[in-house]
């Protein structure tokens, strides 16, 4: 088995993920506040998330409640250019807009909602907000809506769904790199796609939630901020932008990272991200600025011709390279994986949360490739092996925060950031089922999604912490 899960961590280096009451809201703030504050935030941001706010709300049907939203908005005139919105389950609804952020022909970033509400189109007004971050070769609805990508998975199930039921507004991000056709084979475009773009992008897309939420009756109030894998440095980028500007452009009220030790002094892992930063540097010093996502290979291989060679893992057929993908080592030590799997003759041979069928939908639905600038410069914020512009202000971060991870996937090694961030108020919820020993057994990095448990061990104690927050 040791054999083998050094061969997987040794391969894996290259795949790296990386009702109808409304709440009791507080006061509205006076609209001049509102329109400085946001003025202000359009320019720090170079976007006009008011406009774009205004025709989100006009292009849903959304109800406008406040009259600084008064005079029509043509929809998808401004940055709109595709909606849709589907019933998840009874009265929740997930709503996708394509917006446009620049003038190249791939600066879109994708923004999501689910809600609750009380008549089609007609979300509820509530205090309570996330806005979610997701990391690498995944996007919003792989990670929070999963059962949207899968038949063997219920329609409903996903964190989104479940915090919408308890009232929360869930809004998310798809990053660009999300959005890029199949079909490109020109990824020059990607050249300065690094944790620049993907923080700033962030910030638009959370002033942009926040204006069409009080648009439509909630609170003028920052949100809490959740980001998962190499979405939480992507999230510790923003705060520390934030720390920069006025009270009035910020954004972000308080932050989940989710399963990354976005600083460490284990070795091992240490190790791990080392050697991302070398094989993302020779990528962009060769002018190789797309990054291959291997999980929607494997996932069609291992459903369309399992007993094949692996052409990723040699020595593997394909099904034994997506169970071993799920189930073996990825970070480095001591027992970091996906899933938590179920082991015969040094083999993982299913997994303990989740069905083979779940997992293998769960990896075609990704991306092709993402930016290797992206992975290179969270790589040098993880490891310090270069001077990072992102983590200059972290001693002035002093959001609350809610650190979440598991045992199986980056655990308590995640704690050790946090001597480096300026909050006095941090709470640490590491998911650990079984002893130390046992930890290639316990809950795992993508089972705080995915797994059948996940709503009691990670979605209920994530929702507990927003309503005291």
């Amino acid at each position: 088995m040791k054999k083998l899960i050094v061969i997987l961590a040794a391969l894996s280096i290259f795949v790296l993920l990386n009702s109808c009451q409304k709440d009791q809201l507080q006061s509205p703030a006076p609209q001049e506040e509102l329109a400085l504050n946001f003025q202000d935030l359009a320019q720090s941001l170079d976007l006009d998330v008011y406009g774009i706010a205004k025709e989100l709300v006009a292009t849903a049907e959304w109800p406008v409640e406040v009259e600084m939203a008064a005079g029509e908005v043509e929809t998808r005139g401004i940055g709109v250019h595709n909606y849709y919105r589907q019933v998840i389950a009874d009265d929740i609804a997930h709503y996708w807009f394509t917006v446009r952020i620049g003038s190249g022909p791939y600066s879109r970033i994708a923004i999501h909602r689910v809600v609750k509400e009380w008549a089609p189109n007609r979300p509820i007004n509530t205090s309570k907000a996330l806005f979610f971050q997701h990391g690498d070769a995944k996007d919003f609805v792989g990670m929070t809506l999963p059962g949207l990508n899968s038949p063997s998975t219920p329609r409903d199930f996903g964190m989104a769904a479940y915090l919408a039921k308890n009232d929360v507004d869930v809004w998310g991000i798809d990053q660009a790199w999300n959005l890029v056709p199949d079909n490109v084979t020109d990824y020059s475009f990607m050249a300065d796609w690094g944790l620049d773009k993907q923080q700033k992008d962030l910030r638009r897309a959370m002033g942009i939630a926040r204006l069409a939420r009080y648009l439509t009756g909630s609170p003028n109030a920052r949100m809490i901020l959740a980001g998962y894998s190499s979405g939480v440095a992507t999230g510790f980028a923003a705060l520390n932008a934030e720390t920069q500007i006025g009270q009035g452009q910020r954004n972000i009220k308080g932050f989940i990272p989710i399963d990354l030790a976005i600083k460490t002094d284990d070795q091992k892992m240490l190790n791990t991200f080392l050697a991302e930063y070398y094989r993302t540097r020779e990528l962009l010093d060769n002018e190789t600025y797309e990054d291959f996502i291997v999980f929607r290979m494997l996932g069609q291989l291992g459903k369309e011709d399992p007993d094949g060679e692996s052409p990723i893992f040699p020595g593997f057929t394909n099904m034994q390279a997506a169970m071993f993908l799920g189930a073996g080592l990825i970070y480095g030590e001591p027992h970091s994986h996906f899933l938590a799997g179920m082991w015969e003759n040094d083999f993982p041979v299913g997994f303990q949360f989740l069905t083979v069928d779940q997992w293998l939908d769960f990896m075609q639905a990704a991306p092709l490739y993402e930016p290797a600038q992206f992975v290179n410069d969270y790589s040098v914020m993880m490891t310090g092996i270069e001077d990072s512009p992102f983590d200059d202000h972290f001693a002035e971060i002093t959001v609350p925060i809610l650190n979440l991870a598991a045992y199986g996937g980056l655990g308590y090694p995640s704690e050790y950031a946090f001597s480096f961030i300026g909050s006095t108020d941090v709470t640490h919820h590491i998911i650990q089922l079984l002893p130390d020993d046992q930890g290639m057994l316990d809950f795992g990095h993508i089972d705080i999604f995915l797994a059948n448990n996940a709503e009691e061990l990670a979605w209920q104690p994530l929702l507990e912490w927003i309503e005291e927050h």
